[in-house]
């Protein structure tokens, strides 16, 4: 683990003005990013918690892909009876900004809570040769344009850090989008990539499952 960014996940739902969740329906918790990622992962237990609580039904729709622009835009068009919770990232506000949208981030939904804030920390490889960030912007330095990094993107917050450290570095690394942690993850332990940009919490559950990271 060699350093870390910090991100925050978002917690918005599509209610109507004063609207209250009719709590005889499933309510649907949409996932922008793969399953088995943080976000995957905190979506599941809150829906859990709420379905205890509320004695309804909870449904989690995993709908990942276009830096998060798939699973918005989808529970933009929901009713707005507040049944639909839409979880999201910073990428939320970061998309309008780099692209037309069919919804607006500001009208068209209406905020719960800042769920968590996330710090991120890059992992290797346990067969890899580097044992420090130091290190490995080094080999960067000597092989521009050769050494990978991958992690939840485009337009996330770990993409934008990640074309920063470049910047502050003077690197040329490149990074390789994956629509969630567990397919980022997945390439790493098959030496696709060098390194891997993860939330923290999720790097720990991982060494904790015997995962041989660095």
């Amino acid at each position: 683990m060699l350093h870390r960014w910090v991100g925050a996940i978002t917690l918005c739902a599509l209610f109507g003005l004063g609207a209250q969740a009719q709590t005889s329906r499933t309510i649907k918790f949409v996932v922008p990013f793969a399953p088995g990622g943080t976000a995957d992962i905190l979506a599941r237990l809150l829906a859990e918690e709420i379905g205890k609580a509320r004695g309804v039904g909870t449904l989690i729709e995993n709908r990942s892909g276009a830096g998060t622009i798939i699973a918005t835009e989808a529970a933009s068009h929901a009713a707005p009876d507040g049944n639909t919770v839409l979880f999201n990232a910073n990428a939320f506000v970061i998309n309008p900004h780099l692209r037309k949208l069919s919804y607006d981030p500001l009208t068209s939904f209406e905020p719960i809570c800042q769920l968590v804030s996330s710090p991120q920390v890059i992992v290797v490889g346990g067969a890899s040769t580097y044992r420090s960030l130091a290190e490995m912007l080094d080999a960067a330095r000597a092989k521009p344009g050769e050494l990978t990094l991958a992690s939840v993107g485009p337009a996330s917050t770990q993409h934008i850090a990640f074309e920063m450290l470049k910047h502050l570095a003077g690197v040329n690394m490149i990074f390789v989008p994956f629509n969630g942690n567990a397919p980022a993850v997945n390439a790493l332990l098959g030496r696709h990539v060098d390194s891997v940009l993860l939330p923290h919490l999720l790097t720990l559950h991982f060494l904790l499952s015997s995962i041989n990271f660095s």
